[in-house]
């Protein structure tokens, strides 16, 4: 009898302490145009359904479950979710959606100040995005244009936006590349911090570009220095 309660009392503290590592608090900042921290965002929890807002600073803290999937409300701004992977604090930037809807929404949430949200859109629009997080200038394409596809030939990569059959991805139907309007062989050099915006053009879209772009055209804008 003695044997099955000492027996017991291990099993639960094993339990215990199994229970309290999959728990964290888990910290974050939420923030728009990289650096403007939102007021009254709604986080949630999928699993649990646990919910909180951020503060005048953008900080939240949540308790959570290893693998829970925060979800980011927020009227204006794109939909965003994010795994939990650890209890490192995080960062996440919401997009501005824009327009008229959006920018009512914002205002009507109080996520920002007016004279905030109007000085971000006249002079922030090119950090109304997520570039520097991705690795390099081929995943921001795919992020636009996610039916892209890369082929490598010599030391340049090429890209290709509509392929044409099994083995078209290396018969010379390779997007035009053009870097702030100049035409260009090799974009591999771009980091993404440099990347301004990103156009993926097909079909009649790609027409201005004459026969060139029949492949379909890539125009990557860089930020000034």
């Amino acid at each position: 009898m003695k044997k099955i309660s000492v027996m017991l009392l291990i099993s639960l503290f094993i339990f215990g302490s199994n229970l309290h590592s999959q728990v964290s608090i888990q910290k974050a900042t939420v923030t728009s145009f990289k650096n403007y921290p939102l007021n009254g965002v709604v986080i949630i929890c999928k699993k649990s359904k646990q919910t909180v807002k951020t503060d005048s600073l953008g900080m939240f803290s949540i308790v959570v479950n290893k693998n829970e999937v925060l979800v980011i409300k927020a009227e204006g701004f794109k939909y965003f979710s994010t795994r939990i992977k650890d209890d490192s604090p995080l960062n996440i930037n919401l997009l501005f959606e824009g327009g008229d809807k959006a920018y009512q929404s914002v205002l009507n949430n109080n996520y920002l100040s007016k004279s905030t949200l109007d000085y971000c859109i006249k002079n922030l629009m090119g950090e109304n995005n997520n570039f520097d997080r991705m690795l390099n200038i081929y995943d921001i394409i795919q992020s636009i244009y996610p039916a892209a596809q890369f082929s490598t030939t010599g030391s340049e990569k090429k890209v290709v936006l509509e392929s044409r059959g099994p083995n078209s991805l290396f018969s010379g139907n390779e997007a035009l590349l053009v870097v702030d309007g100049i035409v260009t062989a090799d974009i591999s050099g771009i980091s993404p911090a440099q990347v301004k915006s990103v156009k993926v053009l097909v079909g009649n879209d790609a027409a201005d570009w004459g026969s060139r772009g029949a492949n379909g055209v890539v125009e990557i804008e860089l930020k000034s220095k």
